[in-house]
């Protein structure tokens, strides 16, 4: 599996809140898979963060594909339950695409608050807004609007992102092994020629 977290980063504790991902019609969502693949959708996992239990009994359901705004896994200690996905398509096939729906959190969940590590973020200034992961795709981009606060002022980014892993290992071994091969074949046809 290809697994692509999608993070929004924030610079000033107390100010800095994130509040909504969307797509509108001057602004359209895109998330898709690379590559012909498609989302990785497991099958107890849903559009929001699964929770601790279930991932307890299914440990795979935590590479399943899923948006969010700060918990990466929902439990007692940090519900979901408050992430809103009003009208938003299942992410499911190639893609996710829309202009009239999103997600998101009300202007005062805490959830929403990069530096609080409370909710299942990691508290540093980043809030996850999305888990995509795919087992035939190679990669991820996406182009969606977000709406945070900051210093107590709305504000609201059209963002994009785009994740393509870098070859492996092996595959550039077998690259390079494939470079040495034809240079040797160059070498023992001028060794043949009379």
């Amino acid at each position: 599996l290809l697994v692509c977290n999608v993070y929004a980063e924030f610079d000033r504790p107390g100010e800095d809140f994130m509040q909504a991902v969307a797509g509108t019609a001057n602004s359209p969502m895109l998330i898709q898979v690379l590559g012909g693949g498609t989302f990785y959708n497991h099958a107890f996992g849903g559009n929001t963060a699964p929770g601790t239990a279930l991932i307890a009994a299914f440990p795979s359901l935590a590479y399943d594909s899923f948006v969010t705004i700060g918990a990466k896994v929902t439990s007692p200690a940090f519900p979901d339950a408050t992430v809103q996905t009003p009208g938003l398509p299942p992410l499911s096939g190639t893609q996710l695409y829309t202009t009239v729906s999103g997600w998101a959190v009300t202007p005062i969940d805490p959830q929403g608050d990069p530096f609080n590590s409370d909710y299942g973020g990691p508290g540093n200034g980043l809030v996850l807004l999305g888990q995509f992961a795919t087992a035939d795709g190679t990669g991820f981009s996406g182009t969606m609007l977000t709406k945070a606060v900051s210093n107590g002022i709305v504000v609201q980014y059209v963002v994009s992102f785009f994740h393509v892993p870098a070859p492996g290992a092996l595959a550039l071994l077998g690259t390079a092994g494939l470079l040495g091969a034809r240079r040797r074949r160059r070498r023992s046809r001028k060794r043949q020629l009379p």
